[in-house]
C-alpha cells in the first residue's frame, strides 16, 4: 500500500504559515543582517570570553543555547521597544541619542577603550543603534524588527553558538599547538605522534614549542600569525566541507521531520513564543507582557542569584539542587534540577519523556549486572559512557539503527529528494528549502567526498576516511534527531566515531596513520555538546514562520553566521591566549582535552585487532533498537518510546534524567486534572524557567565583568 500525505492535510502545511504569520506583508531589511550580524559578532566574542576571563556560567555549552536566547531577549525587549518609541517620538529619539552619546564620551574620554573588551562592542553597538534610530524618526523610517527578521537574527544567533565554544574555536585552536608546548620524554609525543603526521601542516609550530600560545607574549614579542596561516588554511578547507554537508542533511531532513513525522523541537519553543507573539503594534512584545512568564522566570533568578551572592559572602544561604539516593548495589541515582530542562521537556511528548528517564534508571540495572558478573571491558573510552565501555558499543550500535530505520521509514520522502536533485520529480516542490534539493545532495555528496579526501591526504586509507566520514555524519544525525524530538539540552552520543572504528576495527585494520588522523578529529567528533547540524535543525523550525518567498535568505544568514562565529571566536581566543597564557584560561580546553586525544593516540597505535566483545554488544544495541522501533510502529500498546535507550547510560544523564522526570509528571498531572486548556496555560510559565535561568547567568556574567569576581558559575546545564 503506498502511503501518501492526504489532501487536506497537504493544504493545511501549505498555507500554514501564512496563517500563523496573520497575514503581515514581512519583509527582510539590511537592518535585520546588520542587527544580527553584531549580535552574532558580540556572542562569539563575549561567550569565550565569559568562560574563560570572567569564568562564569557557560553561554553556549549545550544545545539549550542560552547566550542566543538572552541576546534574543534583549531584542525582543528594550532594544525593539526602544526602536519602536523612537519611531513615534521624535523628541524621545533626541534625548535617547543624547544620552547615549554623553555616556559613551564620559565613559571613554579619559581611558583608551579596549578593543578586545565585549563590553566596548555592545556600547558601540548601542551608540550606533540610538543615532540610527535618530535619523530614521526624523525621516520617517520605523527601524524596529518584524517577526520574519527578528527570526533571522535568531537563525544567526543558533549557528554562532555552534561554533563559538564547545563546537569549534575552544576545541582546535588548544588541539592543534598542544603537542609541542606539553610533549616530554615522559609522553613520548615526540617519538611516538609526530613521525604520524608527516608532511602535511595541519599543525601549529611556532619554533619556540607554542610557549607563547600557552603563557603569553613577552615584551616586545608579536603573534607568530605566519605559523598559524597554513595549518588554519588547511583546517579552513575541512570545516567548510563539514558545515556545507551539516547544512545539507538538514535541509533534506526538514520536511520529514517537520511535516510528516511532525517532532515537537522543544528547545524552539521560547523563539517561537517570543516570535508568534511580536504584533508589530505594541511597543512591548506580548511575550514579555504574560504574568505566568515571568512568575516561572522568578523562581530560578531567585535561586540563581541566591548563588552567586553566596560567592561574594557566605552568609547568603544555598538553595540544594542535588541529591543522590541509592539504587541497586553500587549503583546510585542523582536527582538534579536544571530550572532550563525542566522547561524544554514539558514540550516533549510524554511517551517520549518517560523513555528518556525509563531508560536512565534500566542503564544502572544493567550496569549493576555487568559488574556482578564480572564483565568487564579491557578498553577504556574518551566520551561517552566512560565507566562501562560495553554499553557504550551497545548505544552507539542504538542510535546507528536509529538513524538507518529513519531513513526506510522516510523512504518515500528521500526518493523525492533525490530524484527532484537529478531533474526527474518536477511534481515535488521545494521552494519552501533555504536551499534547492539539488544544491542540498550535491553539498552533502560533496562535502562528505571533500572531508573524505582530506583525510585521504593526510595519511588515512581511502577506505578508512569514507566509513569515518559517513559514520560521523550519521552519528551527528542521530544526535540531531534526540534534540529535535526530545528536546535534551545536554546530550552526547554514547561512543564517539574515531573511538569507534580504532577500538571496535583496531589499529591493525585501520593503519597507523588513520590512529593519528582520527585521534585529531576529536576536535570535531568528541566532546562536541553542540554543533551545527543541531542547531540549524531548530533554525529551520523556526524558519515555518517566514513568508516562502524569504526563506531562501535564510542560508545567506547561516553562512554570515558561520563566519562570523568562527573569525570572532577566534580573534579573541588569540588576543586571550597570548595577553594572559593559554594554559591560565581553561584547563580543560588548553590542557586536558589536547593530552587526552594525544595520549589515546599513542595508546590505540599499538597493534590491535578486531574487537569482538564490542561489536556483540554493538551488535545487539542495534538489534534491540530495532525490535523496539518496529514494536513502536506496530504495536499500538507498545507503551514506551524506545529514543532513550541510545543514550540512557550516558554520563550527561545522570544530570538530565531528574528534570525530565519532574516535567513528564507534571505534565501528566495537569494534562489529567486540567485537560488541553490548562496545559496552554501553563506553558508560558515552563518558557518561564527557561528564560528565568537564562537571564540569571546573563545577568550575572554582566554584574562580574564590573565587579571583576571571577569563578561565578550559576547554573550549568
Amino acid at each position: 500500500m503506498k502511503r501518501l500525505i492526504p489532501r487536506e492535510y497537504g493544504d493545511y502545511l501549505q498555507g500554514r504559515t501564512e496563517s500563523l504569520l496573520g497575514g503581515q506583508d514581512l519583509l527582510l531589511r539590511p537592518r535585520a543582517f546588520f542587527i544580527g550580524a553584531f549580535l552574532s559578532f558580540f556572542l562569539a566574542v563575549g561567550a569565550p570570553y565569559g568562560n574563560m576571563i570572567i569564568r562564569g556560567s557557560y553561554m553556549a555549552l549545550d544545545f539549550s543555547t542560552p547566550g542566543a536566547i538572552a541576546l534574543f531577549l534583549l531584542l525582543i525587549g528594550p532594544l525593539n521597544a526602544t526602536l519602536k518609541l523612537a519611531s513615534y517620538n521624535k523628541w524621545f529619539a533626541c534625548i535617547l541619542t543624547l544620552f547615549v552619546v554623553l555616556l559613551y564620551g564620559y565613559s571613554y574620554i579619559d581611558v583608551t577603550p579596549d578593543f578586545y573588551s565585549p563590553g566596548f562592542h555592545f556600547f558601540t553597538f548601542i551608540l550606533a543603534v540610538s543615532l540610527a534610530s535618530l535619523v530614521g524618526s526624523w525621516r520617517g523610517v520605523e527601524l524596529a524588527l518584524n517577526r520574519a527578521e527578528l527570526i533571522l537574527v535568531y537563525v544567526m544567533l543558533l549557528i554562532v553558538s555552534a561554533l563559538c565554544t564547545m563546537g569549534l574555536s575552544e576545541q582546535i585552536l588548544p588541539m592543534i599547538t598542544a603537542i609541542f608546548y606539553f610533549a616530554s620524554p615522559q609522553n613520548k609525543w615526540q617519538t611516538l605522534l609526530l613521525p604520524q603526521v608527516g608532511k602535511s601542516r595541519t599543525l601549529v609550530d611556532d619554533g619556540q614549542a607554542n610557549n607563547a600560545f600557552y603563557e603569553g607574549l613577552g615584551t616586545g614579542e608579536r603573534i607568530p600569525w605566519e605559523a598559524w596561516i597554513e595549518p588554519l588554511a588547511w583546517w579552513g578547507i575541512f570545516f567548510l566541507a563539514l558545515y556545507i554537508t551539516m547544512v545539507s542533511v538538514a535541509v533534506i531532513l526538514r520536511r520529514q521531520w517537520m511535516e510528516r513525522e511532525r517532532l515537537s523541537y522543544p528547545i524552539t519553543q521560547v523563539a517561537l513564543h517570543m516570535v508568534q507573539d511580536e504584533d508589530g503594534k505594541s511597543v512591548w512584545n506580548h511575550f514579555l507582557r504574560r504574568r505566568s512568564m515571568w512568575l516561572g522566570a522568578a523562581i530560578p533568578l531567585f535561586v540563581g542569584s541566591m548563588k552567586a551572592l553566596h560567592r561574594y559572602d557566605a552568609a547568603y544561604p544555598l538553595i540544594k539542587l542535588i541529591w543522590f539516593m541509592p539504587l541497586i548495589g553500587k549503583q546510585t541515582l542523582r536527582l538534579t534540577i536544571s530550572f532550563a530542562m525542566v522547561g524544554f521537556s514539558y514540550f516533549i511528548n510524554a511517551n517520549i519523556a518517560a523513555g528518556i528517564w525509563f531508560f536512565h534508571i534500566v542503564s544502572k540495572f544493567e550496569k549493576e549486572l555487568l559488574s556482578v558478573a564480572g564483565y568487564k571491558a579491557d578498553q577504556k573510552i574518551a566520551y561517552g559512557v566512560v565507566d562501562f565501555p560495553f554499553l557504550a558499543y551497545q548505544g552507539v550500535g542504538a542510535l546507528l539503527v536509529m538513524v538507518l530505520f529513519g531513513f526506510w521509514v522516510g523512504r518515500e520522502h528521500f526518493t523525492n529528494v533525490i530524484m527532484k536533485a537529478l531533474g526527474r520529480a518536477p511534481h515535488v516542490d521545494d521552494s519552501d528549502e533555504v536551499l534547492s534539493y539539488r544544491s542540498a545532495c550535491i553539498g552533502t555528496a560533496g562535502g562528505v567526498a571533500c572531508m573524505a579526501t582530506w583525510l585521504w591526504f593526510m595519511g588515512t586509507s581511502a577506505w578508512v576516511a569514507f566509513v569515518f566520514v559517513g559514520v560521523a555524519i550519521l552519528i551527528f544525525i542521530g544526535i540531531s534527531r534526540i534534540v529535535a524530538e526530545a528536546g535534551l539540552a545536554a546530550v552526547r552520543t554514547p561512543m564517539i566515531a574515531p573511538d569507534l572504528l580504532l577500538m571496535g576495527m583496531g589499529s591493525s585494520m585501520v593503519g597507523v596513520g588513520a590512529v593519528w588522523n582520527l585521534s585529531l578529529a576529536y576536535i570535531w567528533a568528541a566532546d562536541v555538546r553542540v554543533f551545527v547540524m543541531a542547531n540549524c535543525a531548530n533554525a529551520l523550525k523556526l524558519m515555518e514562520e517566514m513568508p516562502l518567498r524569504l526563506r531562501r535568505k535564510i542560508f545567506g544568514a547561516i553562512i554570515l553566521a558561520l563566519f562570523i562565529g568562527a573569525m570572532g571566536s577566534f580573534w579573541m581566543i588569540f588576543h586571550m591566549a597570548y595577553e594572559h597564557g593559554g594554559i591560565n584560561l581553561n584547563a580543560w580546553f588548553f590542557k586536558g582535552a589536547p593530552q587526552l586525544a594525544y595520549q589515546n593516540a599513542v595508546r590505540l597505535a599499538e597493534p590491535a585487532g578486531i574487537y569482538w566483545p564490542g561489536l556483540g554488544f554493538f551488535t545487539g544495541g542495534g538489534l534491540g533498537m530495532f525490535l523496539m522501533m518496529w514494536a513502536r510502529q506496530r504495536l499500538p500498546w507498545w507503551p514506551i518510546h524506545p529514543i532513550g535507550f541510545p543514550i540512557g547510560a550516558n554520563g550527561l544523564m545522570e544530570h538530565v534524567w531528574f528534570s525530565v522526570f519532574i516535567a513528564w509528571f507534571l505534565k501528566k498531572i495537569i494534562m489529567r486534572y486540567g485537560g488541553a486548556v490548562l496545559y496552554k496555560r501553563s506553558q508560558y510559565f515552563f518558557l518561564g524557567l527557561i528564560c528565568g535561568q537564562v537571564l540569571c547567568n546573563g545577568i550575572w556574567l554582566v554584574i562580574d565583568y564590573f565587579t571583576g569576581k571571577i569563578g561565578n558559575k550559576i547554573f550549568w546545564i
